[in-house]
């Protein structure tokens, strides 16, 4: 019951209808008086708080204690002391990629500002003017180079003129580069490769060319779009860097289309317990909640020990067999199987479950690459 003043009016100022007692049979507001000075107004908002951290923290107890019971006691309709299975997951994975992929770009930059100083160092050393160490050539070397080329007709001097070409270039340290191949980054860092072979650098080029050529010559719809999204990506300053980091924003997008499948998975191993599809669903946005809270919190013991001792791998291991324990007892709890049913249909489910993660990640890079 509210320590608020209740209204002397019996309509609901949300919905309408009439209010007999606290709150409304309608929609569920309570009937209150809606001029409140601070103090109420505050008290409100802690209670509000305090009233969802009792919620939060009955659901993460026997969520991470008592695997399965939670998925039990809500599909059997006790759900006013526990968070909705959806908002829970979408709560817990928003800390956990964060955490995670927040991390990644930090230990990049790191390693980045590590790497800098190096660079300068040696820019100080190296003369600007001597971009290329020259080398002297053995004559059994020279010998190599003449031996190759001997075939090669002399005729107004051309063999000499190659092999002394050839002797320069071996000297120097220069190679003539390779045109015929498409890669991300043409002068900076090494990235993608294209099977596919173009001498065009940018897609105006690439279209202005292909319009030219007859119908039967023009490359064919895939090869066209693989060439041109190629293109289009080299114009980043670091296209491999930029790929992977829409790749990595997509992740959690993708495990909205995981976890329904894998319900549908759970469905079909236990097809004989007759449940709805919408109860595999609420374990499986479970499951994965405290698989991803368990990660969390190693992650936070790994933080913490590190500044004591270094037991990172032995927290990892912990973690590991923790989950595997969880995804057994979780299973056995929920669909109600015998030890060995249920440990034969966990090496099933992870079959499955590695086959239908591996179509996701083929679909998220498929669209990292049309939509970057």
């Amino acid at each position: 019951m509210s320590s608020f003043k209740l209204r002397k009016e019996k309509n609901c100022l949300n919905c309408g209808n009439t209010v007999e007692k606290h709150f409304c049979p309608t929609c569920g507001q309570e009937n209150i008086e809606v001029k409140e000075d601070a103090i109420h107004m505050v008290a409100h908002a802690v209670a509000d708080y305090f009233h969802f951290e009792h919620k939060f923290f009955g659901t993460i107890k026997p969520l991470l204690i008592k695997p399965g019971q939670l998925t039990t006691a809500y599909v059997a309709g006790k759900r006013v002391s526990f968070i909705h299975p959806i908002r829970l997951y979408i709560f817990i994975s928003i800390v956990f990629f964060l955490v995670v992929l927040g991390g990644k770009g930090k230990s990049e930059n790191k390693s980045t500002e590590k790497e800098e100083p190096k660079a300068t160092t040696s820019k100080s050393v190296t003369n600007p003017k001597d971009t290329t160490a020259k080398k002297e050539l053995t004559p059994a070397q020279i010998k190599e180079i003449k031996e190759s080329l001997k075939y090669v007709p002399n005729a107004n001097g051309l063999r000499d003129s190659i092999i002394k070409k050839a002797i320069a270039e071996e000297s120097s340290g220069k190679k003539e580069d390779d045109n015929g191949s498409i890669s991300f980054g043409t002068g900076k860092k090494k990235g993608f490769s294209n099977k596919w072979k173009t001498k065009d650098t940018t897609v105006v080029q690439y279209e202005k060319n292909q319009a030219a050529l007859s119908k039967d010559k023009k490359d064919g719809f895939i090869k066209h779009y693989f060439i041109k999204r190629t293109l289009e990506l080299d114009q980043y300053e670091n296209p491999e860097e930029k790929f992977l980091e829409d790749f990595l924003h997509n992740i959690p997008k993708m495990m909205f289309l995981l976890l329904p499948m894998f319900a549908l998975i759970l469905k079909l191993v236990y097809i004989n317990k007759k449940r709805y599809y919408y109860e595999h669903l609420i374990y499986s946005f479970h499951l994965h909640s405290a698989i991803f809270l368990s990660i969390l919190i190693t992650m936070l013991l790994q933080w913490l020990c590190g500044f004591i001792y270094e037991i990172d791998a032995w927290l990892g291991i912990l973690c590991a067999i923790y989950i595997i324990w969880y995804i057994y007892r979780s299973l056995r709890t929920f669909y109600g199987s015998t030890r060995w049913i249920t440990v034969l249909k966990m090496f099933f489910l992870s079959f499955a479950y590695n086959i239908v993660l591996t179509i996701c990640f083929l679909i998220v890079i498929a669209v990292s690459f049309v939509m970057i």
